[in-house]
This record gives C-alpha cells, sequence and structure tokens, in this order.
C-alpha cells in the first residue's frame, strides 16, 4: 500500500485557495471531487485503494467545504473544476476525473482541454441549480456508473445517457447504493474504474512524460535537493 496521503493546495486565477490531500504514487493522475455537502473523506478508502494500483491520486475538497476556502457555491463548482484540473495538468499532465451525484452532472461539461480527457461519473443526479443543457456537453472519454435500484440516478442516466457527447461506456449493477458507497461495497465497479483508466489515460499520461521529460527530470532533482537540505 502506498505511505499516507500528503497536503495539497491549489490556487485559482481568483486567488481562492482549494485544498485537499495526495497520494505521492508515481503515476498516472486521478483527481477525485466530492458532492456539494460533502468534503473530501467521502472517498475514503477508495482513494488509497486506487492508489494502491499504481495511479497518483489527489482529493480535493471544493469551494467552501472542509478545508478549501470561501462559501459553498453550486454556480462556482464548472469554473473551478476546470481552474483546479488546469493547475493539475500543468505539472503531473492530463488527468483521470473521479466524480459522484450533482457534480457528476456538471462534469459532463468539461474536456481534455482542462486536462480531464477521461472521467468516471458514479451515480450522477440532476444538478438542478446549474441549469445545464446535456446537448452541450463536452465531449471525453466517459464512464457511467451506478446502481440499477438507485430510482434517481437510473433515471437521470436513461433520460439523457444517450444525448451525452463523447465515447462513453456504461456499468450498472444490481444495487440501490450510490456514489462513493456503491464503490466501496462492489468491488467489482472498482475494478471496472480501474480497468477503465488504465486503458483510457495510461497512454496520455505516457505522451505527457515523453513531451516533457527535461522538466519532470529537473522537477526531481530540485525535490531531491530541497528533501536533502530538510533531512541536513
Amino acid at each position: 500500500m502506498p505511505s499516507g496521503p500528503i497536503p495539497v493546495a491549489i490556487a485559482l486565477e481568483s486567488g481562492l485557495v482549494l485544498r485537499g490531500h495526495e497520494f505521492s504514487v508515481d503515476g498516472p493522475p486521478i483527481v477525485f471531487v466530492h458532492d456539494f455537502d460533502a468534503d473530501l473523506d467521502a472517498w475514503v478508502p477508495v482513494t488509497s485503494q486506487m492508489a494502491g494500483q499504481g495511479f497518483r491520486v489527489i482529493s480535493m475538497d471544493l469551494r467552501g467545504h472542509g478545508l478549501s476556502e470561501g462559501e459553498p457555491d453550486p454556480l462556482s463548482a464548472i469554473d473551478d473544476l476546470r481552474g483546479m484540473l488546469g493547475e493539475i495538468r500543468a505539472i503531473f499532465g492530463p488527468v483521470g476525473l473521479v466524480s459522484y451525484g450533482r457534480i457528476a452532472h456538471a462534469s459532463f461539461f468539461i474536456d481534455g482541454r482542462w486536462g480531464a480527457p477521461a472521467q468516471i461519473a458514479v451515480s450522477p443526479v440532476p444538478a438542478e441549480d446549474l441549469n445545464l443543457d446535456i446537448d452541450q456537453s463536452k465531449p471525453a472519454m466517459r464512464m457511467i456508473t451506478y446502481g440499477s435500484k438507485d430510482a434517481e440516478s437510473s433515471t437521470f442516466v436513461e433520460s439523457y445517457y444517450g444525448r451525452l457527447r463523447g465515447q462513453k461506456l456504461l456499468v450498472s449493477t444490481g444495487a440501490d447504493e450510490a456514489g462513493p458507497e456503491l464503490v466501496r461495497k462492489r468491488p467489482q465497479i472498482m475494478e471496472q474504474m480501474t480497468m477503465f483508466l488504465r486503458r483510457y489515460l495510461t497512454g496520455h499520461h505516457l505522451a505527457f512524460i515523453a513531451d516533457h521529460a527535461d522538466e519532470i527530470a529537473a522537477r526531481a532533482e530540485q525535490t531531491g535537493a530541497a528533501t536533502e537540505n530538510e533531512s541536513g
């Protein structure tokens, strides 16, 4: 298993700071985002389990949630996600975005231009406050997974899956759990998520490493020097 997570902070262009934690595994980066009215602990222990599969896992608190600054504001969610993903992509390359609930609906309006070419939406439900038009969704490679006995998510997926832009994979199971609980209690969902990310994110990650080899080597050297200074 990977060592425990370290705290991270991401400053958006507005100056607002979002906080979270990171499992610093040398692998493709995955960003986990919780739903409104929750915090990053919602994904425990899924995040550590995914890190154990060889992914760099970054779990973030939304604006006004957990340790992040600001007040809760669903209307800022998409812009905040885009800004956050852009900052992470600049350092680690294209990311896999994992979300659930209403924020999963919002994630349908984020694509590779903002750093998330591969996405997993768990038990998505309507983000009614955001007044989103699914026909204006942004294309990405997506895995949509839900429990078929979860009435709200089932209705949403059945209504909008065909209209969602981009390539997509539908994974359902005969369960009434939703969100992170679905992943925790249904090991086959975790297996499907892992396979999806390995297939559709790893190539982007390797291409980024090849294109930025000198920058990555320089950053590793700086990190090593800083570590030596601290230990000395």
